[in-house]
């Protein structure tokens, strides 16, 4: 195996044309107050200290999650980002002249009008289509249902494939006047507290800049401070991202705006008000900017503050639904309200962001590397030798930051909130086939209920456009995912005849099932009862009108897509009997068995759903012995692809791996498995799916060559965000957001009352331990291992249980009490449990 383990304020008002002035003497006395707090927070760097940022005395905070960089980011895909799941920012460009990109959630360059209806209705060709994809005419079935939507479509005024963007709401420039050579540069970021901070010396003395997006005031905060005296003279302003220009999928973001107006006023105020120009929409963005000491002017729509000590801007950006309509008023008397204080702003988010942050912490005994070793040289210290023990915790704490931090309204997409970019790649989309899938994988064994509501708010939103996409597309009940939508709205209109998307009956099953992990992993049957059950209900009424019964008695699956697959000899995706399609299917009706029998569902429901299930055509082993990507026989498969959804019965589903699966089928995907990762595909989240599959099948070889391809190929920028390519091509988050997953998988395997330690985790796998973990039935674990063999399990019982434990050959069965901790030691005995 391939990875190293030798490298492991007081508030005050706001008046017209006032100086922002704190007495001095008050001023000092909170400083020394700030300095003493902070003591204890210094870290050592070579010969020299630097002050860690944990933004004043923020209650529990650790200072052990500091990652830090001894380089600017003049690119903006270096930058260290903050983000509250709505609000997000990155600091990039060089010493005195960064600039903050700022971003927001629910901003999008659109197509057409968020309000306009875009969906086709085609259902009456469904027959016809499928005659045809059942007599091997793939490509002419896919022309001819693509053609007829996209010309309907376009007659209704959405003609793009692409339906929308995400786009950067405006920077937040602030140069500060400097003197003389810049040194002692430091950038970091607090992982624990979700601050970033920059600071550097010049002639003068020493700037620090603080930022992070609250959690609590829903805004982002910036402080400049000058340390031991050094003055502050400063211009700032908010103005246009740059870089818009061009054609993004057929919109031309050069004319995105009908108009974009941005000011200053002598109270201290930055404005922004922007008015789409194909939509009805727009936002605003608001600072309030404060300082102590100094002189406050307004010259060409910028404040200049010349000679202060320290620099405050509280900022918020507002989504409108109309862009002709100001919320000015109503947000400026809001954040007129809030203390003029950094330490009172920072302590309420920090300590909210921190306790989700430590509710899971993986510690392969690397703490001091955080302390002394910057992102630079830990990254090229993983090109060089392969996945360090070092990366390994910094990937995994970082994917966690990512996750919370981009969780809000919306679930992560390709980008996260973040971008610096106008033409993101793919549309810096909502894709549904593997990317969300990914990006969310550890909402729930990460403990993170915030973030996996998230999820399921967004698709509960969705499922009336989901409900259209059937009837219209499909002439069924029940849901269609598309593929990429508008995330406000949910409506397909993402296809051509390559990708003929309407055809993907699977897409609606793999993007609800986190709803049953979630239910089944908390323990929480009211939750299964009220919001999983009636979907899965929805789900079998679209399987009942879409599924055929041919003359060999079984239910096939036509038309159907294997995600992104071409079948050989076609021009499409489009195909018949797919194993992902058959998969999902086998999985809805075996959920909604199982909640039938805990919550005594009607008998002739449950007959009917067995009945079904039995009868779905059966899984192919082909001549290779691998698990075909497509049943039917007169299609071949191809193995150079970085998707393999086919694989869905091990991961995320489970059907493969119950104790009453063929064996036979089990191996064969094991060979599937072994195809793909010959391939080698570039798509870090590939690399990645591929992992979680291998931990499945406890193929820990393949685990550790897909953490070395992604550790050797420069996928991690110095901000410790990812790129889809290697060698820094195309920032998007699969990877950093999923690893966290993959590495609760290879040292626990949890099913219903059945738990398996380690069933993945390699001889020379870095010593460490994983706590917090959930596992199924509403319990949580803390687990610690060395050289690939148990050192102690804890399991806290979330509810009375029955629950086997398993660690290689052995087994045991221990009746769990709720509140009560259970202690394993290294050779499996239960030593203690503690009430």
């Amino acid at each position: 195996m391939m990875i190293n383990t030798s490298s492991c304020f007081q508030m005050f008002l706001i008046r017209k044309k006032s100086i922002r002035v704190i007495p001095i003497v008050l001023f000092a006395f909170q400083a020394n107050l700030y300095a003493q707090s902070h003591a204890k927070n210094t870290i050592a760097v070579g010969n020299t200290h630097k002050q860690s940022v944990s933004g004043g005395d923020v209650k529990d905070a650790t200072g052990r999650w500091v990652a830090w960089s001894e380089k600017p980011a003049i690119a903006w895909e270096d930058a260290f980002v903050t983000g509250n799941g709505r609000h997000g920012t990155m600091m990039t460009g060089p010493a005195g002249n960064e600039r903050l990109i700022c971003v927001h959630e629910e901003l999008f360059i659109r197509a057409w009008d968020r309000n306009k209806i875009s969906v086709a209705n085609i259902a009456g060709l469904l027959p016809q289509v499928r005659a045809m994809v059942d007599s091997g005419k793939l490509t002419n079935a896919a022309q001819l249902a693509t053609k007829e939507a996209r010309n309907q479509l376009t007659n209704m005024g959405a003609p793009q494939v692409w339906p929308l963007s995400p786009h950067p709401a405006f920077d937040l420039n602030f140069p500060v006047q400097h003197s003389g050579t810049i040194t002692a540069y430091r950038r970091q970021l607090n992982m624990e507290t979700g601050e970033v901070q920059s600071s550097w010396k010049d002639n003068e003395g020493t700037v620090e800049q603080s930022v992070f997006s609250s959690r609590t005031n829903n805004m982002n905060v910036l402080r400049i401070r000058g340390i031991g005296g050094r003055k502050l003279s400063v211009t700032l302003s908010l103005d246009e991202t740059p870089g818009r220009q061009g054609d993004m999928y057929g919109t031309d973001v050069t004319k995105a705006f009908r108009s974009i107006k941005n000011g200053a006023d002598e109270n201290g105020w930055l404005t922004y008000h922007a008015q789409y120009a194909t939509d009805s929409g727009g936002y605003e963005g608001l600072a309030r900017v404060t300082a102590k000491g100094g002189r406050l002017t307004v010259v060409d729509n910028r404040l200049q503050i010349k000679d202060a000590q320290e620099i405050l801007v509280i900022l918020r950006v507002t989504p409108l639904q109309y862009g002709t309509i100001t919320q000015e008023v109503a947000v400026r008397n809001e954040l007129s309200q809030l203390p003029a204080s950094y330490e009172q702003l920072i302590q309420p988010h920090a300590k909210a962001h921190g306790e989700m942050f430590r509710r899971v912490a993986l510690d392969l005994g690397c703490a001091k590397q955080w302390a002394a070793v910057p992102t630079e040289t830990m990254l090229h210290e993983a090109h060089q030798k392969g996945a360090t023990p070092f990366f390994l915790e910094q990937m995994h704490a970082m994917g966690r930051y990512l996750l919370i931090s981009s969780s809000g309204k919306f679930p992560p997409p390709l980008q996260g909130i973040w971008g610096g970019g106008w033409k993101p790649e793919w549309i810096g989309g909502f894709v549904f086939d593997s990317n969300i899938n990914l990006a969310i994988s550890a909402i729930s064994t990460g403990d993170l209920a915030e973030c996996a509501e998230s999820y399921f708010g967004y698709v509960e939103r969705l499922l009336p456009a989901w409900r259209l996409n059937a009837a219209n597309y499909l002439g069924c009940r029940g849901f269609l995912v598309p593929h990429y939508s508008d995330p406000e709205k949910g409506y397909l209109n993402h296809f051509v005849a390559e990708y003929p998307w309407m055809y993907w009956p699977s897409g609606a099953g793999w993007n609800l099932m986190p709803f049953y992990e979630h239910g089944m992993l908390t323990g929480d049957t009211t939750f299964l009862r009220k919001r999983v059950l009636p979907l899965y209900l929805e789900m079998a009424q679209f399987y009942e009108d879409y599924l055929t019964k041919e003359k060999d008695g079984l239910y096939h699956i036509s038309p159907g897509i294997s995600p992104e697959n071409f079948v050989p000899g076609s021009k499409t995706i489009l195909a018949k009997d797919c194993t992902i399609d058959i998969a999902v299917a086998r999985e809805v009706f075996e959920h909604l068995l199982r909640m039938g029998k805990m919550f005594n569902l009607n008998k002739q429901d449950m007959d009917k759903w067995q009945q079904y299930y039995d009868k779905i055509i059966p899984y192919r082993i082909n001549a290779d012995g691998a698990l075909a990507e497509w049943a039917g026989a007169n299609y071949p498969d191809v193995y150079n692809h970085r998707h393999n959804s086919h694989l869905y019965p091990v991961f995320p589903g489970t059907e493969f791996l119950q104790p009453n699966s063929d064996p036979q089928l089990l191996q064969a995907t094991r060979v599937a498995l072994a195809k793909r990762l010959k391939f080698d595909t570039e798509s870090a989240h590939g690399l990645i799916h591929i992992a979680m599959m291998a931990a499945r099948l406890h193929d820990t070889q393949a685990i550790a060559t897909n953490l070395t391809r992604f550790a050797q190929r420069n996928y991690v920028y110095t901000g410790l965000t990812t790129s889809h390519n290697p060698n820094h091509a195309i920032f998007n988050l699969d990877a950093a957001l999923s690893l966290q997953r993959l590495f609760s998988e290879m040292v626990v395997f949890s099913q219903p009352g059945r738990i398996e330690f380690l069933p993945a985790c390699p001889k020379d796998f870095p010593a460490g331990q994983l706590s917090g973990l959930r596992i199924h039935g509403g319990h949580k674990l803390d687990i610690a291992w060395s050289g690939g063999q148990l050192k102690s399990a804890t399991i806290y019982a979330g509810k009375n249980d029955n629950c086997e434990f398993i660690y290689g050959s052995k087994s045991k069965t221990i009746r769990l009490v709720a509140g009560t901790k259970y202690v394993l030691d290294k050779q499996f005995n239960l030593i203690r449990a503690i009430k």
